[in-house]
């Protein structure tokens, strides 16, 4: 019965994931995740050069076009792929190698938690700005998407007005 996934508002999660004690903060950061890192990454973010590549990870469509809405701005700001899968995102963000990655958690395939588990693997020496943006705004997955790398966890109904001044700032240009 413990193995059994839960159902949480529609999302389907692992039952460690809804256990606090499963998620809690490792007591010392992995090499590479420590502040020093942090700085570097936001240093890298910051030496973009011409408009900043943005993949979208988001399965509605409609929410897509809000996305890219939000954050499309020429010159500054440029989607450069849409996935709505886990795989096609990874292979997408594999080829594209985009500076920012705004991920929702549910997905038609797979899931954006085990897109940022992916990315943070790879130990990259510039990480890109992973955000988060679901409707399943629950303080355990919050701290799930923050071990596994997430920059930010935004509430698709509460802050989707706080996503392009993240941006702005992460990069520089606000």
């Amino acid at each position: 019965m413990a193995d059994r996934p839960t159902i949480v508002s529609g999302l389907t999660t692992a039952p460690a994931l809804l256990d606090p004690a499963a998620v809690a903060s490792p007591s010392a950061p992995e090499p590479g995740t420590g502040p020093g890192a942090q700085a570097a990454n936001v240093e890298a973010r910051r030496r973009v050069e011409g408009a900043v590549q943005v993949l979208l990870i988001e399965d509605l469509p409609r929410v897509q076009q809000i996305l890219r809405d939000v954050v499309e701005e020429p010159g500054l700001y440029e989607v450069c792929a849409v996935a709505d899968g886990e795989a096609q995102a990874i292979a997408d963000f594999d080829r594209l190698q985009p500076h920012a990655v705004i991920i929702d958690l549910k997905l038609r395939q797979g899931s954006g938690l085990g897109f940022l588990q992916s990315v943070r693997a790879r130990k990259l020496a510039a990480q890109p700005l992973l955000i988060v943006i679901t409707n399943h705004a629950l303080p355990v997955l919050e701290t799930a998407c923050r071990q596994a790398g997430a920059d930010h966890f935004l509430d698709k109904s509460r802050d989707l007005g706080r996503l392009r001044g993240l941006m702005d700032q992460a990069f520089g240009r606000a």
